[in-house]
């Protein structure tokens, strides 16, 4: 088998136009890859959370330690107060006020965390909600 002229090289200036390509790829989809699983711990560590909350909805700073200590590298900075309101037949009311149709308590828990991407920078924070309804 005769090679031809001129095609020596060919494979290398390929590989040279399609390396940062693929490159790209690679970084992009490890910042993609980080976003997911980040918030799927966040989502986790607030499940914790809205589990404790479910049968100690007034403890706000027990129920944000309980998420800090579901992931640990957590901050009070990441994890803020839970929100703890109350509503009387879909009217928002202070939490100790009487309520005849009944009271119906929620806490809002959330977590973020900053990612430092290195493509994507649009993928800078990644977050973590629930909402319990106590009554």
């Amino acid at each position: 088998m005769r090679r031809r002229l001129g095609s020596r090289g060919v494979a290398a200036s390929e590989l040279a136009v399609m390396a940062p390509v693929l490159l790209l790829l690679l970084v992009g989809t490890a910042d993609v890859a980080n976003l997911i699983q980040t918030n799927i711990r966040l989502d986790r560590a607030v499940q914790a959370g809205a589990q404790y909350a479910a049968g100690n909805e007034t403890d706000l700073a027990g129920i944000q330690a309980q998420v800090m200590a579901a992931w640990p590298e957590l901050t009070a900075a990441d994890v803020p107060l839970p929100i703890l309101a109350c509503e009387c037949a879909g009217i928002a009311i202070a939490c100790d006020q009487a309520c005849p149709s009944g009271l119906v308590q929620t806490v809002a828990i959330s977590a973020q965390r900053s990612l430092s991407p290195q493509l994507l920078t649009g993928f800078g924070r990644g977050t973590g909600r629930a909402v319990v309804r106590i009554r």
